[in-house]
């Protein structure tokens, strides 16, 4: 999946049914107050005066979008409208829940530039949705991503891991479902953040989140299952975020690299006895040296001093020198 420019236009909270446990959109994204068709036309003339490669995407993130009334988000893509029209933006993107959706509504959205819908999934299991407070069914999410692909769109859903009542077994049937049927994925470890119902539960130590330990062999495991089926991961992690309300969870600027690291060196340590030296593209070296040299300095505590070679144009799939154990590991 080709990597896009994209402008990011934050409705915290717009169009919400309910509030679940862990969400303060306001501190996540730093906007407070409703956003207008002539801010939305604003937003995105800044965004193309930064940058100069285009056309870019505009992503409307935070809120519910197509819980808005079809006024409203008929208003807010205007504004987007002038842009598409010069050649400027080449789309539109929605972040937003998967229900109460007819084949009608995606219709009238692809019809106003909208190419992809990322829908909030966050897990399939019912436990883990109800008492996260999701509001939403497995059946109902089966039913609107089979309808926005069926209009054509492109379908990004959205995984979180960590959630009360979640597992890795849970982690790993909501991965394998969103893989059948997304063509992108997001993954967010859960954290704790300051006015949400989530931060209740973990003051009266009814709540404990990952480590973050936890939290990047979780996320490795899922990048290796996504792998495997094709699915790219677009972010793992989450983004730089303000820190004035952030209380407890795994969170690090890092998250991506340590769990991209991480899978890379579990594969290693199950396959080889001794390790000498590694060869690969100079992404797969970085990506298995690790942020701070973390994956480096784990294959030299069980192995002793190792070659680091990146190669330009050489394959992603590093190439180990060393011993392999002579029987699998589970």
């Amino acid at each position: 999946m080709a990597k896009c420019k994209i402008i990011p236009i934050f409705i915290p909270f717009a169009g919400c049914p309910v509030k679940c446990i862990y969400c303060d959109q306001n501190q996540i994204t730093g906007v407070a107050g409703a956003i207008t068709e002539d801010d939305v036309r604003r937003e995105v003339a800044e965004g193309l005066e930064k940058n100069s490669s285009t056309p870019m995407e505009v992503a409307f993130y935070g809120g519910t979008f197509t819980m808005l009334s079809v006024e409203k988000q008929t208003s807010l893509l205007r504004g987007v409208r002038p842009f598409l029209q010069s050649g400027e933006v080449s789309g539109i993107r929605l972040s937003t829940r998967p229900e109460k959706l007819s084949a009608e509504d995606f219709s009238r959205l692809k019809s106003a530039g909208v190419n992809t819908v990322e829908f909030g999934i966050q897990s399939v299991d019912d436990e883990v949705l109800s008492a996260s407070n999701r509001g939403v069914a497995l059946a109902e999410m089966d039913r609107t991503v089979a309808l926005a692909k069926g209009a054509g769109l492109k379908v990004g859903l959205q995984q979180m891991i960590g959630l009360p009542k979640d597992s890795l077994e849970k982690d790993i049937m909501t991965a394998r479902w969103i893989a059948s049927r997304g063509d992108f994925t997001r993954i967010y470890p859960t954290v704790v953040f300051q006015n949400t119902a989530l931060y209740a539960l973990y003051k009266e130590g009814k709540y404990k989140p990952l480590s973050l330990k936890e939290a990047i062999d979780t996320v490795a495991q899922l990048l290796d299952l996504y792998d495997a089926a094709k699915i790219t991961v677009i972010r793992g992690g989450l983004p730089q975020m303000a820190r004035s309300s952030y209380v407890a969870g795994p969170y690090h600027d890092n998250f991506r690299e340590f769990a991209e690291s991480h899978r890379r060196l579990a594969k290693i340590f199950r396959t080889y006895k001794t390790v000498a030296s590694v060869e690969g593209s100079p992404k797969a070296i970085n990506y298995l040296v690790g942020p701070f040299g973390y994956g480096r300095k784990q294959l030299e505590a069980v192995y002793g001093p190792v070659t680091f070679r990146s190669i330009k144009g050489q394959a992603e799939e590093l190439q180990i020198k060393g011993e392999e154990y002579t029987h699998a590991f589970n």
